[in-house]
């Protein structure tokens, strides 16, 4: 990226916990618990979630310190594997990882900005505004949008730090639900049960997706060797320790028949636990957390379009620098907005858990293999040193329970993976279209490989 260094630890740590607390934990326990049917089930899916995350983090902290540059999943597949799966994986983050994400978190901002919403105020327009209102933003004010980001997830964090405060001190008091209830799943044995469990950590690992966040503009962070691997460690760590807390009081708080296939469990939790002001303050901690999702995630997808411009594979018009931040940010803003007119909330969720767990997973697995000789790297920073056990362990942990997990998804119901395939098909349609024919671009991006 031709942009000079502008952000450090701080902002890259408050971009990945501003991604990874959007929509997902306050909405996937209400389609969870209905699948698996006990408070203590969903909390060790949610757990689950939480340790393949971490896996995830240190493995893609390799990743950037071998490779320091913007470009996330397009970048690390391109050079270390081929560039076909990197042209699959940026064309996974333009339609789903990243437009369709910020669709996500914007529709539940607006389902939980407003109890009842206003006759007069059409379906999807506050979705649509606050998608504008970032990317527009960090269109044209990156760093102050940066800088406003950093004090909503400040400010989101602390009144989730209160929210959980008020439900300590009623440990003793309100009436704690525990019991399970009947699942809306056909009876079965231990067999069906493992693949609902799967399924319920497919959809809560969207809820962790954003933890390879920094990654996507290490090119403009300062130290990114160093910042980057460290900013998805303490992130990650400190998210899924909020998020067991979190789900703790929404999945008891009330009798779960009241949450069940509900989108807003966070506030009807906050309701039986506290009455309307309670509701109130979670009402107001979801709305900013959403808002920092989108943010976030504004921010970082389009410098992954922009490095596919670099390469070639993507139109000119987008490479990167200063001119172009503008451009690209514009471009999924737009992709976004269409996909808040052509979504189904939950038809949402299973694509874009399936699709995001199985690019991540991919990419992370590029560790597990050989490492390519190159004698120039056209001046592309990289590390070339050994992978230590604990890398190589969590990088094996992480796409085995990845993989394992879409497979059981998939065989609990088959059309869970259509988007998945439907995406694959679609981009390697593009890629004979616009790359395949042109070998000297193939042959220049794997010449950067690592």
């Amino acid at each position: 990226m031709n942009q000079a260094p502008r952000f450090g630890l701080t902002t890259l740590t408050c971009v990945v916990i501003a991604s990874m607390i959007g929509s997902g934990v306050f909405t996937a326990s209400g389609y969870s618990i209905a699948s698996l049917g006990s408070p203590s089930r969903v909390l060790l899916a949610w757990l689950t979630g939480g340790v393949i995350a971490m896996c995830g983090a240190i493995a893609y902290g390799e990743l950037a310190r071998r490779l320091p540059v913007s470009g996330g999943e397009y970048l690390y597949l391109s050079r270390r594997l081929h560039p076909y799966f990197g042209f699959l994986a940026g064309w996974v983050s333009l339609t789903a990882g990243f437009s369709g994400a910020i669709a996500m978190a914007a529709l539940t901002f607006e389902v939980y900005a407003f109890k009842t919403r206003p006759d007069w105020l059409p379906e999807n327009s506050v979705a649509v505004a606050v998608i504008l209102l970032f990317g527009l933003g960090h269109a044209f004010l990156a760093r102050l949008a940066a800088g406003v980001q950093n004090v909503v997830v400040i400010v989101k964090v602390i009144v989730l730090g209160i929210f959980l405060l008020v439900a300590a001190t009623k440990l003793g008091s309100h009436p704690w639900s525990w019991e399970g209830a009947v699942t809306t799943r056909e009876p079965g044995g231990v067999w069906q049960a493992t693949e609902a469990f799967a399924s319920s950590v497919m959809w809560i690992s969207l809820s962790f997706a954003g933890f390879n966040a920094g990654i996507y503009i290490a090119s403009e962070v300062r130290n990114p060797e160093w910042a980057v691997p460290k900013s998805l460690w303490i992130g990650t760590l400190l998210v899924t320790i909020l998020y067991l807390l979190l789900n703790a009081v929404f999945l008891t708080a009330v009798p779960v028949e009241k949450i069940l296939l509900q989108k807003d469990v966070a506030a009807i939790a906050a309701a039986g636990l506290g009455g309307a002001s309670l509701e109130g303050l979670i009402r107001f901690a979801v709305s900013l957390g959403t808002l920092s999702s989108v943010a976030g995630m504004v921010m970082t997808g389009p410098r992954v379009f922009a490095r596919m411009a670099d390469d070639g594979v993507f139109p000119k018009y987008f490479c990167s620098g200063d001119r172009s931040t503008a451009r690209t940010v514009l471009l999924q803003t737009g992709i976004a907005i269409l996909l808040v007119y052509a979504s189904d909330f939950r038809d949402l969720l299973n694509y874009l858990s399936s699709v995001l767990a199985l690019s991540s997973a991919l990419t992370v697995a590029t560790l597990l293999f050989p490492e390519r000789q190159q004698p120039d790297n056209r001046g592309v920073r990289h590390v070339e040193t050994g992978k230590s056990l604990l890398t190589l362990s969590a990088a094996f942990l992480y796409v085995l329970a990845t993989v394992l997990t879409a497979v059981l998804m998939a065989m609990d119901n088959p059309k869970n993976l259509l988007g998945f395939l439907g995406t694959i098909v679609s981009g390697t349609i593009l890629w004979l279209v616009f790359v395949a024919g042109r070998p000297e671009i193939r042959q220049k991006t794997w010449d950067r490989g690592l």
